[in-house]
């Protein structure tokens, strides 16, 4: 089975929000760059001359700082949307709709349970809920049940369309829950999915 979720490093600020800062690192780097002279010049009233290369220098730092900055958060931007198709879009151990899942919860149990995360997505809103449990098929089960999250039940109850995916911890490549529920929620977020 291929190995969809290896994306162990992720920023902790989301890459779009890095993305902005590293441009604006950039671009205020450059101005300093070209106006340091100018400004050194402006300083150096009367006897007291202001070199510039100290404004060159920072100017330089900024602007290259900056775009590494954009460079990386770019590279990780594209880590998390390919992990978020992988999640999302390839293959699971269980995809369905909401009142599919319910049907056959029992049926699946007994095939063995499954410890991972599992995936909620209210279709109707396109609002993500992402639980874990080493039980993931009775755990995704309490959200239709109203022992699981409230908003979702609610969502549920008053008929919105949901659709279940089950993400097994054994084939995620991860080495346990916590790390695996967090890599989903980020790379959910950095698409700009909204969460329950």
């Amino acid at each position: 089975m291929r190995n969809y979720y290896q994306i162990k490093t992720v920023a902790s600020a989301p890459p779009k929000r890095l993305i902005a800062v590293g441009k604006l690192a950039s671009v205020i780097g450059l101005l300093i760059t070209l106006g340091g002279p100018f400004l050194a010049w402006l300083l150096s009233v009367g006897v007291n001359r202001v070199p510039s290369f100290p404004f060159v220098f920072l100017g330089l730092f900024l602007f290259i700082d900056g775009l590494v900055l954009v460079s990386t958060a770019s590279r990780q931007q594209k880590e998390l949307m390919s992990l978020r198709q992988s999640l999302l879009e390839d293959d699971s151990q269980f995809t369905a709709s909401a009142e599919e899942f319910m049907s056959q919860r029992k049926a699946l149990v007994q095939q063995g349970e499954v410890t991972g995360i599992f995936i909620v997505h209210n279709a109707t809103k396109d609002l993500y809920y992402v639980g874990q449990s080493a039980k993931a098929i009775d755990r995704a089960a309490l959200q239709f049940l109203g022992r699981g999250n409230c908003d979702v039940y609610a969502d549920f109850k008053y008929g919105d369309a949901f659709n279940v995916r089950i993400v097994p911890l054994s084939t995620s490549g991860y080495e346990s829950l916590n790390e695996l529920k967090r890599t989903a929620i980020k790379a959910l977020e950095a698409s700009g999915d909204v969460l329950y």
